[in-house]
């Protein structure tokens, strides 16, 4: 009878957890399938355009065609992309012309508190810049998709592609400062991804930075997988927190060196990037996003 009873017991907890594994397989693979076409286009894997290959996302052609293709996805995903343009020279004399694509996503209750989801696309030279950064590009596309299928938003969302990181960050600067500072957007928080795509352990941990507690519980409250605590600061985060803004970058474990061998090199391909692993951040981000476009 306890042989019955225990047997019993056990097929109801199977027939449960069966139906919240077949969803949570299901969001994978859906994720995965957006992040795969993405990462593969970005780092030459596939054709971009046409029969048009990329080697990186360095010189200024290449940047364009990422840039067009990052500004169609984000239109053929329902989201009204944008384009921020601008020609700027440094202290020497080096002249910047470059392309930041971004969207908007309203909030449907009038607020004017914005959270910004952002990566930058570009490479450094002969690099495919699969880890570094087309993964961080996959991440922030997936989720802004997903918050513009939802039915309520309690806060504005914006989605950014960042141009020039590999040139002093001209890309994020200028948009800070002639679009989201001229514009007087009231910025609640900027969330970015970067390094994302190695788990040599399979651990599916997550390197967080975070400027704020309450952003860090957040971020931890709605994770299943262990998160470590980055102390050092990025230079993005201190040129946020410079404007007043508060941020998160999540990476994977640099502190725990489970991170890409191949960063900045010619060997960071698709190939290398653990799409489980990438899927699994991807529903981190997008679990804090819905939980702050509820409050």
């Amino acid at each position: 009878m306890n042989y019955y009873r225990t047997f019993l017991l056990l097929f109801f907890f199977i027939v449960q957890i069966a139906p919240a594994q077949d969803e949570q397989e299901r969001r994978e693979a859906e994720i995965i399938n957006v992040q795969r076409t993405i990462v593969a286009k970005l780092t030459g894997h596939e054709p971009i355009k046409g029969k048009k290959v990329l080697t990186s996302r360095a010189s200024k052609s290449e940047r364009k065609l990422a840039a067009d293709y990052l500004l169609t996805s984000l239109n053929e995903a329902g989201l009204e992309g944008e384009k921020h343009t601008y020609n700027v020279a440094d202290k020497k004399g080096n002249q910047y012309n470059g392309v930041n694509v971004y969207a908007e996503i309203p909030a449907t209750n009038g607020s004017d508190e914005w959270v910004i989801i952002c990566a930058h696309y570009d490479t450094v030279d002969k690099s495919p810049g699969a880890v570094h950064n087309a993964t961080g590009v996959a991440i922030a596309f997936y989720v802004a998709k997903k918050l513009g299928e939802l039915e309520e938003r309690n806060k504005n969302f914006m989605v950014v592609f960042f141009d020039h990181w590999k040139s002093n960050m001209i890309g994020m600067r200028r948009f800070i400062t002639t679009k989201l500072q001229k514009d007087s957007y009231n910025v609640h928080s900027m969330h970015r991804s970067d390094y994302m795509g190695w788990d040599n352990d399979e651990d599916r941990a997550i390197e967080l930075l975070a400027s704020s507690l309450s952003l860090e519980s957040l971020y931890r409250l709605e994770s299943p997988v262990p998160i470590y605590k980055r102390t050092v600061a990025t230079p993005e985060s201190r040129f946020f927190s410079n404007f007043g803004y508060e941020t998160v970058t999540l990476t994977a474990e640099l502190k725990n060196a489970d991170n890409s061998p191949f960063v900045r090199q010619s060997e960071d391909k698709y190939t290398t990037v653990n799409f489980k692993y990438l899927a699994s951040t991807t529903e981190i981000t997008y679990s804090v996003m819905k939980a702050l476009a509820k409050e």
